[in-house]
């Protein structure tokens, strides 16, 4: 937020009472400091998300497309890591793409093993070109929608892992979710309405936002995009909001 100006003409605390010659004796109050500089602000931004389901990716050809982050498929459950994971974030960022790693929960499984997977695989670093970790929350395909769990239980798992993450790294993490998921697997909680949301919405003008949250930050609007640089069929995604507000949630 910008710093009011002082319009009393007091002078702030701490200030020094400065003799004028030959003017009035008063308060001068000293020059306010320069404001700190903030990134440009834009129009909104683009972005993709990619697994190893992607291949060979050319990270120049999709950055010259307009494409400003990205989100890569790190780990999967406590056993699954992407083996082109490394490629694809630090090409991303290479090519002057944000990036962000993301881990696709299994919540029948330990939160904790879950958390430290990523946390192995992610080589996240607060350099100014990283998108706090994803935990991607979706339906059980194999079975019961909601992995057997209770909305209560869902949140306790959900809590273990999103704790550990930001213990190690300092942020909240991303939650990517449908609304029908969080409304039957998670109850609708506003537990977790800190935490930025990427929300998954298709064939709609405007997402829905679920019950428990104010707001979506990233939205997945489709997964048959085609982007310069990606060869078959990508998921690509809306940041609401600019692109200096998205280098302010980088860290």
């Amino acid at each position: 937020c910008g710093g009011g100006g002082n319009s009393s003409g007091d002078a702030p605390k701490g200030g020094k009472l400065t003799f004028v010659p030959g003017g009035d004796q008063g308060a001068v109050p000293p020059p306010p400091p320069a404001p700190e500089p903030e990134a440009p602000e834009g129009p909104p931004v683009d972005g993709i998300d990619v697994s190893n389901h992607n291949g060979d990716i050319d990270w120049q050809q999709v950055a010259a497309s307009g494409k400003k982050f990205a989100f890569v498929l790190a780990t999967d459950g406590t056993s699954f890591s992407n083996p082109r994971y490394s490629e694809q974030y630090h090409g991303a960022k290479d090519a002057g793409l944000i990036a962000g790693p993301y881990h696709f929960a299994r919540p029948d499984e330990s939160a904790e093993a879950q958390a430290d997977k990523l946390l192995q695989v992610a080589d996240y670093k607060k350099d100014g070109k990283s998108l706090p970790p994803v935990l991607d929350m979706e339906p059980d395909s194999s079975g019961d929608t909601c992995y057997g769990l209770t909305p209560d239980q869902m949140h306790q798992w959900t809590e273990t892992f999103t704790g550990k993450v930001k213990k190690a790294t300092g942020v909240d993490p991303i939650i990517y979710a449908a609304p029908s998921f969080w409304k039957q697997c998670m109850g609708g909680s506003d537990k977790f309405a800190d935490h930025p949301l990427w929300l998954a919405s298709y064939g709609v003008d405007n997402p829905t936002v679920p019950s428990g949250f104010n707001r979506w930050d990233f939205w997945q609007y489709t997964d048959k995009g085609s982007v310069d640089g990606i060869e078959g069929q990508v998921d690509q995604n809306h940041f609401q909001g600019s692109v200096g507000e998205l280098q302010r949630l980088a860290k």
